[in-house]
């Protein structure tokens, strides 16, 4: 009889722990951060606003803002990244992307010229 503890190479025990390693892992790798904040105009919400943020040469994460004009997008990986509003023509930030969440909260701005621009807040 073995000790408690012990366990033989390959029993169920085992190869469910390496299961749950693995699984909590493969979240770390597929995504280096998250994005996320709100985009208001004139102290309202930007509800249903198409969003993208560009990191190195990948193809942009696109995403959407809610009703309240908060969003939360996974970013694939770390380091300078631009968002951007398509629907607003000529907006863009930029942005970091870490290993924890981030936060970037903006104002969006009509100008003079008619064009718009996303401001931090």
């Amino acid at each position: 009889m073995k000790p408690l503890g012990t366990l033989s190479r390959g029993t169920p025990w085992r190869r469910s722990s390496l299961c749950v390693a693995i699984a909590l892992l493969v979240p770390a790798v597929v995504y280096a951060g998250q994005i996320y904040g709100t985009i208001v105009m004139e102290g309202q919400g930007v509800k249903s606003a198409a969003l993208e943020i560009q990191c190195g040469k990948d193809d942009p994460v696109k995403g959407t803002t809610a009703a309240d004009g908060s969003y939360r997008v996974n970013v694939p990986q770390q380091g300078q990244c631009t968002l951007t509003l398509p629907s607003y023509e000529g907006t863009s930030a930029a942005i970091f992307s870490g290993p924890n969440p981030t936060a970037y909260n903006y104002e969006l701005v009509k100008g003079a010229n008619g064009k718009f621009e996303l401001k931090r807040r």
